[in-house]
């Protein structure tokens, strides 16, 4: 599950279109808004990098155009983290605005999906990874957890963890 399963988290409604595999969906940015504690948010989602592509340029005119208070970098353990990703989009926007990360695909990582943070963390802030705060969550849709009470415990925790990241990072 990739960055639009995360906005679709972020929102607590399944607007934003996923795929469950990993053939990318998301062909242009798209901003959905939501409330969060009384506040009002435009969450953007946008293509994930990929072979021959990325969104640096993309995510960089957002900001000149609009501003950006919150990068929020989605990152699936299975698949690695690459610096030059991150980097890519540091490049783009100011010190200024916080990068924060968002650990997905935790679902079945033992009883608490935040120990991945504390035995994974230090490694992300060796490769030069410098996130202000970080959520260790699931990003599973509600019909992926329907059917299970654990995974759909881990997703409500997901959704307030998220959002809670939100709030503390924007403010």
């Amino acid at each position: 599950m990739g960055v639009s399963s995360l906005v679709n988290l972020i929102l607590g409604r399944e607007e934003a279109p996923y795929h469950s595999d990993m053939h990318p969906c998301t062909l242009e940015p798209a901003g959905y808004r939501t409330e969060i504690e009384g506040q009002e948010f435009e969450v953007y989602d946008f293509p994930g990098f990929r072979k021959g592509f990325s969104p640096a340029k993309l995510i960089g005119r957002l900001h000149r155009e609009r501003g950006i208070d919150l990068v929020i970098n989605c990152i699936r353990p299975k698949d690695g983290t690459v610096k030059g990703y991150y980097n890519a989009v540091r490049s783009v926007i100011p010190d200024r605005v916080p990068i924060v990360a968002a650990v997905t695909g935790l679902e079945r990582h033992g009883d608490d999906m935040e120990k991945w943070w504390l035995r994974n963390g230090g490694e992300l802030l060796g490769k030069g990874l410098k996130f202000v705060d970080h959520a260790c969550i699931t990003t599973l849709s509600p019909e992926d957890v329907s059917y299970n009470i654990d995974l759909y415990g881990r997703r409500i925790e997901s959704t307030k963890a998220v959002r809670d990241l939100i709030i503390r990072c924007c403010n």
